[in-house]
């Protein structure tokens, strides 16, 4: 899809971070937005960055089957047709996976693998009856490597690769393309989020603090996502240590979980002293 002038896109997770940005990006575009969020505070505040835009906003928890079920009609009733559907909620805990009850990873499950299997299925007939369309599913870097404190977060983000992978050849027969989006450490709120669901807080504001450091700033990313979907590319990494990660994971399948194991052992044994 090489013009978005006009467009509608929907976006999950819009109310702060990689959606927000990807909001600005897209109205830069010329698209019609409707936002998702489940807060509706941030919602607002995303909507005050994009002054004369056409916006709607939606207030949804995109684990909620039922809510999701009826979320295209509603968008369709305010922007007439969906182009663009941007699946980019997620949520994440940092803690071994012994220490993360059921209930947090069914958190995680719900909203970063179930939230995208929702948005695809129930968006899909909105998309094909526009007659072209395009899908962007937030995974992460941690699709291609599990990370240590992050097995429920890399397992779902693993689950939303492969699943755009399948989807990008059995939807492009009707003119919708695909692409999972892959990055690395962005600067978000992601993981002041991750306290709020039960991460260990010393250990995750340490990892907040190399984030905000070094990390990338979402209006980069966003602006990649923008080339990829007129490019129409199945992938793309955002960020040196995206690459990076892939690489290491390609030439090295087994050696490159060494580095990780020898900081986690060394972590393990100053706890336990």
């Amino acid at each position: 899809m090489k013009e978005l002038s006009g467009r509608t896109a929907v976006v999950t997770g819009a109310g702060s971070g990689i959606g927000r940005a990807l909001a600005r990006a897209l109205a830069a575009e010329g698209c019609r937005l409707a936002l998702v969020d489940l807060d509706p505070a941030g919602l607002e505040g995303t909507r005050a960055l994009l002054p004369g835009a056409p916006v709607s906003t939606h207030v949804a928890n995109v684990a909620d089957r039922a809510r999701m079920a009826d979320l295209p009609a509603e968008i369709e009733a305010v922007h007439g047709a969906i182009h663009l559907l941007f699946n980019n909620a997620g949520v994440t805990i940092n803690a071994p996976f012994e220490e993360t009850s059921l209930e947090q990873l069914e958190l995680l499950v719900g909203v970063n693998l179930w939230g995208v299997v929702h948005g695809c299925h129930f968006f899909l007939p909105a998309l094909k009856r526009a007659g072209e369309g395009h899908i962007v599913n937030t995974s992460s870097m941690a699709a291609f490597m599990g990370l240590p404190n992050q097995a429920g977060y890399s397992a779902t983000k693993a689950a939303v690769k492969a699943l755009s992978e399948s989807l990008r050849v059995e939807l492009a027969p009707y003119g919708i393309g695909v692409t999972s989006i892959h990055p690395g450490a962005i600067r978000t709120n992601i993981l002041k989020a991750a306290v709020r669901h039960g991460s260990d807080a010393a250990q995750t504001a340490r990892l907040e603090a190399l984030v905000n450091r070094f990390g990338m700033a979402p209006e980069k990313l966003a602006a990649r996502v923008v080339r990829a979907v007129k490019h129409d590319r199945m992938r793309v990494r955002v960020g040196i240590d995206a690459h990076l990660v892939e690489w290491a994971k390609r030439l090295l399948p087994v050696a490159a979980h060494a580095p990780l194991r020898w900081a986690f052992e060394r972590e393990a044994a100053a706890r336990r002293t």
